[in-house]
Order: C-alpha cells, then structure tokens, then sequence
C-alpha cells in the first residue's frame, strides 16, 4: 500500500493501542503501533541508497524475521525516548505494527513473501489497489474530525475495526468477479484491483485479455494475440527468455521487423502494471 495508507492505518491501530494500555504507556505503545505500521518500507530508502532503484523493496523487512528485527531495534530506540515502558509492550506492539503492515501489502496485486526462509511463496490477494481512495477516506475523514475535536476519539478507532469488513467485501467482490470470468470458458483469470473499482486479465485459447467492467458489462482495453510464428518460438531457447517466462504470469510476444531482421518483445500482461517493470526485447539470431 502507498505510504499514506500506512500511516492512516497505524494513526488508527494506535489509537485502539494507546487506549487500551495502562497509562502512563499509552502514549509509547501509540508510537510503537504507529513506527511498526510503516517500518517494513525502510527498504525503500535503503534500496535508493544501494543504488538498487527498489528492487529491494518487499523483500527481507517485509518478512517475519526482518519484521522481528527491526520491531527489537525500534522498540529499543522508543524505550530510550520513552522511558517507562516495558521492552517486551514495545516490541509486541511494534512488531503487530509490522505484520499489520504485510497483511495490506499481501491485499494488493504486488503481494509479499512473509514467510521467507521458511516459504519463498508470494501471497498477493489482490483485492486493494495500491492507493485505494475509499480506504483512504474510511481511515483519513475520522482522523482529521478527531484532530480537529470535531468528533471524540472512539470515531478513529470505530473506523479501523470498520476497515476489516471492507477488506472482507473486496475479497468477497474478488472472487464473484473471477468466477464470472471463469464462466465464460476462458483458461485462466485475474481480478486487477483498480483504486476502489476493477479490472481483470483473461488468457484465451487465441489471446490475452485486459479489460474493465461497465455497467455489469465487460470492456477490452487491450487484446495481445497469442504469437505462434517461427520467429517467437525461436526465441523461447535464449536464457534470457527462459528467465523472463519462468517469472511472468501472462507473457506475450510481438515481434518488430527492421532493416537488420526481427525483434522479439516480450511482456508480461500483469507485471506491466509496476511502475518500475520494462519489456524484455529479443532479437532474433543473437
């Protein structure tokens, strides 16, 4: 989820937090909650100062024992500001702060790995866009009335117990959506989280499919033919291409002709959503 999102959320969780530990640890177990609910994205920054764009991100921190890590790191820093409050309280409060934070990242379409080592599997429901304007306002309008003592502030903790139930509409929505897509024979679907409505990725026997719903009605935005010509398939030996497919979801290929031969694209119908994903081009005899 976008950062915006992460603070709302732990703005939110900490207020549930704060209130329901003994004072004077309120105000720690606050900061605890709401540090835990954006401190996996340190990669980020970490990954722009490697030089590794964010090809680190959703990696280590975003796992159970980078979440422990950097919960114990966190809460020692907070005990030393805050002094007064258990080591143990922080750290739990920070580290559900954590897994907090992994489960909205295992919500949206780019998911995470949270139980590496143990399991390289990556859990990406994507029922959440990766800023989902309803989430935003359910979280942020609450914040701001609390703030500004317009409303008292058992309204900011109402609104993060009422997030769960629409995250249990989305997964719900999700996959009425996906058995309707399977319904018209297609192959093989996928339901694209688009801010707070839908899209959806459909492979056929002829080609791959990206579209949207209107009015109950399903509309193409794009359609990749399938490519069967002796150009493609002579592609599929190159390393390169082998790696690409063994990562894609929805591969494609088109192929350019130019003064000096062929070209193969490849993409991917999925990964091409990412900011930060490119095409992989191929050329033919190389």
């Amino acid at each position: 989820m976008d950062s915006l999102t992460h603070l709302l959320v732990g703005h939110a969780m900490g207020s549930v937090a704060s209130s329901a530990a003994a004072q004077p640890m309120g105000g720690p177990v606050y900061w605890a909650v709401l540090i835990g609910n954006s401190l996996p994205d340190i990669d980020v920054p970490i990954s722009l100062l490697l030089r590794r764009g964010i090809r680190l991100h959703r990696t280590f921190t975003h796992t159970l024992p980078g979440a422990s890590a950097l919960s114990a790191v966190a809460a020692a820093c907070i005990g030393r500001v805050m002094p007064g409050t258990p080591f143990w309280l922080l750290f739990v409060w920070t580290l559900l702060g954590c897994f907090s934070h992994m489960a909205l990242d295992c919500l949206n379409l780019f998911g995470a790995r949270p139980f590496w080592p143990f399991s390289g599997r990556s859990i990406d429901l994507g029922v959440l866009h990766i800023f989902d304007p309803a989430l935003v306002v359910l979280l942020g309008v609450p914040a701001l009335l609390v703030a500004t003592k317009a409303a008292p502030p058992y309204v900011l903790s109402g609104a993060f117990l009422w997030m769960w139930p629409y995250v249990l509409y989305r997964i719900a929505r999700a996959r009425r959506l996906y058995r309707g897509l399977k319904a018209t024979g297609s192959v093989r679907a996928r339901i694209v989280p688009w801010y707070s409505s839908w899209r959806y990725i459909m492979e056929t026997a002829t080609a791959i499919e990206f579209g949207y719903w209107q009015r109950g009605c399903r509309r193409i935005i794009a359609s990749y033919p399938k490519q069967d010509s002796p150009v493609v398939r002579a592609t599929l030996t190159y390393p390169q291409v082998s790696d690409f497919l063994a990562a894609a979801e929805y591969p494609y290929a088109r192929v350019e002709e130019d003064a000096d031969g062929f070209a193969v694209i490849w993409a991917d119908a999925l990964r091409q959503l990412r900011a930060d994903f490119r095409p992989l081009r191929v050329r033919v005899g190389d």
